[in-house]
């Protein structure tokens, strides 16, 4: 996967909506954001980036993309109708997305080097704060010259189990989402449950951890020899 993102002006997205975007091989959003620019971002799987690119030679990868969202989806032809980029597409991957925390030894894992998730849930920067936070309430129960050794294995053990406890079911259910939005013949039928049953929506934002605090385990019941 790549993400790719850029800003525009004059667009006619209204604001407080966030429309999710879902087309073969990727799936993206939009948003009005600061200054009432509006915000288009999205993840490509390579396969489709490379195909998309030959249907745009010599232009950049950026606009490749802008041109597959274009003509791949009805709503950003319409939201970007008689709009302006106001700055240059950016990029970054490979995403990979999954779980890093249980290595026993080095640096303590935050963030995504502790575990990547699908951007499709917007959880990444929740997760990097949520996780310094839980590692930093075991990190303080012990002196810097302390943790060596077994106790240093220990607390990487500990802090993994926790790290899980807390995060793995979004990372799943991000995995799971983001797959749906990638394959039309699973897409379609979803957003005729959605249309249906609109409510399922903040369903599986809640299971995906939106609107609600971690809930971090109590560290009282942490042992470390």
């Amino acid at each position: 996967m790549f993400a790719f993102k850029a800003n525009f002006r004059n667009t006619t997205l209204a604001p407080g909506f966030l429309p999710v975007l879902a087309l073969r091989g990727a799936y993206g959003g939009m948003v009005v954001g600061d200054d009432g620019r509006t915000t288009l971002a999205c993840c490509v799987r390579r396969d489709a980036l490379a195909a998309c690119r030959t249907q745009a030679p010599g232009t950049s990868a950026g606009l490749a993309v802008e041109g597959l969202l274009r003509r791949s989806c009805a709503g950003v032809r319409d939201v970007l109708h008689d709009a302006d980029r106001d700055g240059a597409w950016l990029s970054v991957g490979p995403l990979r997305p999954g779980i890093r925390v249980d290595a026993l030894r080095g640096a303590f894992r935050v963030g995504n080097a502790a575990g990547e998730s699908h951007p499709l849930i917007g959880e990444g920067i929740s997760m990097a704060l949520q996780s310094s936070a839980l590692l930093a309430a075991m990190l303080i129960r012990h002196s810097a010259a302390a943790i060596t050794g077994r106790c240093a294995v220990d607390l990487h053990r500990s802090y993994a189990a926790m790290w899980r406890q807390v995060f793995a079911r979004r990372l799943r259910l991000a995995t799971i989402y983001a797959h749906i939005a990638m394959r039309p013949a699973l897409a379609e039928p979803a957003r005729g449950l959605l249309r249906r049953w609109p409510a399922l929506l903040c369903s599986g934002a809640r299971l995906a951890g939106k609107a609600a605090r971690a809930p971090v385990p109590s560290l009282t019941t942490v042992e470390i020899s």
